[in-house]
């Protein structure tokens, strides 16, 4: 090591104070951009520049000023040409790690002004300033497609692959193709893209096993692949999927499954929940959770929270619970990979149990009927068991917990249970907003609940902080007030009311009795539904949900379920039917799988590519040949499934041309997939038609030589003319 900077003055300057980390960065005004002559210190100054990498690339707060002087360093020693390719990796890492931390929180000022600095590197990148990292492109092409600055990306790209001895290095390949999937290169372009990087790989056995349909040497054992393989995998995944390409989406995930059961980017689970159906992404979150793959909360959020509108657009109670029951099948799942749940997940669980609460009758008795008590005793249990397993992993109900609740279960005609929520709110020091504030108003009228009154009018008053509560909260009391026989109480408080509100609160006993049949009377559903039934139903739902929580508490937080002990709940709701037998499959699996002969067999020895050992086990306590069957299997209900759908769009367009009217496709859709298009929501017309679909599949007869056929014709890969163009036109 040079002289001016010691060892230990290095290792002392990796635990520097965060105060101090600025002022002792560039001293002597090192950071003014001027090239020195004592070429003695810029050794020191690489060493400085490494050590501040390492303290932004943790969690600390970031400072623009930091930021800028850290980057300004930086392209000046790319100009002294002192610095290496790790240097300029780290430093797009970086980078891209500060761009996606700053947009969770909508730091708009931070993103603009980190902005600048990526387009600088990504010039001194251009211009050779700076050493070439394959790093560089992946960073930068990923931020680019993720903060939706495109026309940049683009330009990346064609100078990438517009040089005379450009080479696709997989490592960029990957996030190239999904920025030109989103930036509307064209399906083709895309699949030109993966098969030319394919080609230009040293590694013969990469290339064959990316292929669909390549055959392992051995099923047992884990395969020796590099990951940057996987990332070009997803990129072309994502390609596929944004073009409604359903067949080779589904051949591509399952070769991801295929090399790395348990080791699948998590990206290609996102890419599912967030862009596809629900009845596609629900499949795969399982494969995911079936092999103790990693799945981040925030997906776990946004795939209960698709099955909560679910659950909402559902036109009969069976259905409606049938979605809350995959919700809780899908959080066990979840935790069985070694997931671990936050409040978010608390609050969309019991929202969802509210909601799929059968409806009270129409009825103008006070005293709830007793199917009613048993249901409340039902639900209440069940959000005692929620509450505790949560505080397992650290989740802590907060008020939004029971702001979402309560007004529901007033809606559906519980007032009780609405009390019930917020006695167990005040005892854990949670208050209620205004609007749930007026729920419990109106269901402390219905009540006759003096004392819930009063306290729910305190909660009001008390939030107003001074100002005199708005009209409708006044109207909410005196209603209630004059339900329960305290007419005194509402004219005492409405002395404090101007003369405009005053009149509103006059309501007569009439108006009010109308008012309750008008609340219980949203029981009545257009199909007049049997509520003794439903509530039954709902019964027995709760009563899976309660069974589910007894398999879940044997789990460690955090832990991975053991399989073979604690078998995976897959879902019966929204799983597609199973409609060949379990021989006929195993021996169609290894014929496509195992057979020596077949066409697409290894060309390599098992020693070129394969792990020594005995047979791999995941985490989840599968063993690898056992895994890879079961996630063939769920590929081929994805494909069956997409068949299904599209020979329905195929009539159903049909029928439009024949009728004259427009197309069932959506507008805006890139795809030709009835499951497709911009966030792909769930309508009440879609969930019945899928349940439709189905019920004929359950009740289609086929034979083995027919089933055969048809997985192979699903599963061959189409392959077709391809050219390839150097550049993408900017837009």
């Amino acid at each position: 090591m040079e002289s001016g900077l010691s060892r230990t003055d290095v290792n002392k300057s990796k635990h520097r104070k965060q105060k101090s980390f600025v002022r002792s960065r560039f001293p002597h005004g090192q950071n003014d951009g001027v090239v020195r002559e004592r070429p003695q210190l810029l050794s020191a100054d690489v060493l400085r520049l490494r050590q501040d990498t390492d303290l932004i690339s943790q969690d600390l707060p970031a400072n623009l000023e930091t930021l800028r002087i850290w980057t300004a360093e930086f392209l000046r020693l790319g100009k002294l040409k002192l610095l290496d390719s790790n240097d300029s990796a780290e430093t797009a890492r970086v980078l891209h790690n500060l761009d996606r931390k700053y947009r969770s929180r909508k730091d708009t000022k931070f993103q603009e002004s980190l902005h600048e600095l990526i387009e600088d590197v990504r010039r001194a990148f251009g211009s050779g300033t700076i050493p070439y990292a394959a790093q560089v492109p992946l960073h930068l092409l990923s931020y680019y497609k993720e903060s939706g600055h495109l026309d940049e990306g683009i330009e990346l790209w064609n100078w990438l692959s517009g040089k005379d001895d450009a080479i696709l290095d997989p490592i960029f390949a990957g996030p190239a193709i999904e920025l030109l999937a989103v930036y509307g290169a064209g399906v083709q372009y895309c699949e030109d893209i993966f098969e030319r990087t394919l080609d230009q790989q040293k590694d013969i056995s990469s290339q064959y096993q990316l292929q669909a349909g390549a055959i392992l040497p051995d099923r047992s054992k884990a395969v020796t692949i590099r990951g940057t393989s996987m990332s070009l995998l997803q990129g072309i995944l994502s390609a596929r999927l944004f073009y409604g390409n359903w067949r080779s989406s589904y051949l591509t995930l399952d070769t991801a499954f295929r090399l790395r059961p348990t080791q699948v980017v998590p990206r290609i689970l996102d890419l599912f929940v967030y862009e596809r159906h629900i009845f596609e992404a629900l499949p795969v979150f399982f494969m995911f959770c079936r092999g103790g793959n990693r799945v981040s909360k925030v997906t776990l959020t946004a795939l209960l929270d698709s099955l909560k509108k679910l659950a909402d657009q559902a036109s009969n109670q069976s259905s409606k619970a049938g979605s809350v029951r995959a919700m809780f099948q899908a959080m066990e799942a979840y935790v069985g990979s070694a997931g671990v749940l936050d409040t978010r997940h608390l609050n969309i669980l019991t929202r969802a149990v509210v909601c799929a609460m059968p409806p009270l009758p129409a009825t103008t008795s006070m005293e709830p009927p007793e199917d009613d008590r048993g249901i409340l005793r039902t639900v209440v249990d069940l959000f005692k068991r929620l509450l505790t397993y949560f505080a397992q992993h650290n989740a802590q109900p907060d008020s939004i917990t029971f702001n979402g609740t309560i007004p529901v279960a007033l809606s559906l005609g519980y007032p009780l249970l609405a009390k019930i929520l917020l006695e167990d709110m005040v005892v854990l020091g949670l208050s209620p907003n205004v609007p749930t504030a007026q729920s419990l108003m109106t269901a402390a009228g219905l009540l006759r609940d003096a004392e819930l009154l009063n306290t729910a009018w305190t909660y009001i008053s008390e939030s107003s902080e001074g100002r005199l509560p708005g009209s409708s909260s006044w109207r909410t009391m005196t209603t209630a007030a004059r339900r329960c026989g305290l007419g005194s109480f509402s004219q005492e408080h409405s002395k404090l009311l101007d003369p405009e509100i005053a009149p509103g609160a006059g309501i007569s006993m009439q108006s009010v009795d109308n008012h309750h049949v008008d609340l219980a009377g949203l029981a009545e559903t257009e199909q007049g539904t049997n509520y003794a039934d439903d509530a039954h139903g709902f019964k027995n739902t709760c009563a899976e949900m309660l069974h589910v929580l007894d398999r879940m508490e044997k789990f460690r937080p955090g832990g991975f379920r053991d399989v073979q002990n604690y078998p995976l709940d897959e879902g019966t709701f929204l799983a597609w039917p199973d409609i060949a037998e379990e021989g006929w499959q195993r021996k169609l699996y290894d014929e496509l799988t195992q057979e020596e002969d077949h066409e697409n067999r290894y060309p390599m020895s098992l020693d070129e590519i394969n792990d020594h050992g005995t047979p791999a086990v995941s985490n989840t306590g599968i063993a690898f040949d056992a895994l890879r069957y079961l996630n063939w299997k769920t590929i081929n209900g994805l494909l069956v499934q997409a068949q299904a759908f599209d020979k329905r769009v195929e009539v159903s367009t049909d029928a439009a041309i024949r009728d004259r009217r427009a197309s069932p496709e959506r507008k805006g859709s890139k795809t030709t997939n009835p499951t497709a298009g911009p966030r792909y929501t769930v309508s009440t017309a879609q969930l019945e038609a899928y349940q439709q679909d189905v019920y004929n599949e359950k009740a289609r007869e086929i034979d083995e030589d027919s089933w055969r056929a048809l997985i192979i014709r699903l599963r061959k890969p189409a392959h077709e003319a391809q050219t390839f163009t150097n550049t993408v036109t900017p837009s």
